[in-house]
């Protein structure tokens, strides 16, 4: 999974959001080229995240966003994780990528992929929204305006833990900007408990 996005240096982007690529589109590949990415592989298991440059930030509850690993056939990987699971109260909770500049080429986008697991009800009271912000000062989240993005966020049909990727054309944005990861959910009501894990965070241009 954690090579599904990283490792690809030669990709073909539609540079449209979450739709098939025609023909056309697909003729001469792009080269993408990496600006900057975060693969969550510092995780340390069940603490609340900290990666450097990131905003964890919990409008509304006690619990933040979580660092995440799990092993399977002796390789560890790590995510950032929203469950609200036991706790207590209802959940607003944003994770905020570090600065992005959509200055250094005119042609970018980020890339990134998503699971869920234990979702009982597809609603907006238990919920997974993306975001992007050109005038948050990385300090005032609710201050900022923020516009949301269209994401392939999985449903409660897909399989827990099943990561589906999000492509996101940013062409049309210029200047400095964050994106954001906004969970919504509650800790009291057990259809509204379900967690939303994030993987793989990747910002690239492409030459062409």
């Amino acid at each position: 999974m954690k090579n599904i996005i990283l490792k690809l240096t030669l990709v073909v982007f539609s540079m449209a959001t979450l739709v098939s690529c025609t023909e056309d589109e697909t003729a001469l590949p792009k080269t993408t080229v990496t600006i900057s990415k975060e693969d969550f592989q510092t995780a340390v298991n069940s603490t609340d995240l900290d990666i450097a440059s990131w905003t964890n930030f919990n409008e509304t509850g006690a619990w933040k966003w979580r660092e995440k690993t799990y092993t399977t056939g002796g390789v560890t990987n790590g995510y950032a994780e929203f469950s609200a699971f036991n706790s207590g109260s209802a959940n607003t909770a944003w994770l905020i990528s570090p600065e992005i500049n959509l200055d250094v080429a005119q042609k970018k986008g980020v890339a990134f992929e998503v699971a869920q697991h234990h979702l009982d009800v597809d609603s907006p009271n238990n919920s997974l929204q993306v975001f992007i912000s050109t005038n948050y000062d990385g300090t005032n989240v609710l201050a900022a305006t923020w516009t949301p993005l269209q994401a392939n966020i999985p449903t409660k049909s897909v399989a827990w833990y099943q990561f589906v990727a999000s492509n996101i054309d940013l062409s049309a944005y210029n200047g400095k900007a964050h994106i954001a990861f906004k969970f919504k959910g509650s800790g009291t009501d057990i259809t509204l408990d379900g967690a939303f894990q994030v993987d793989n965070f990747l910002f690239y241009k492409l030459n062409n």
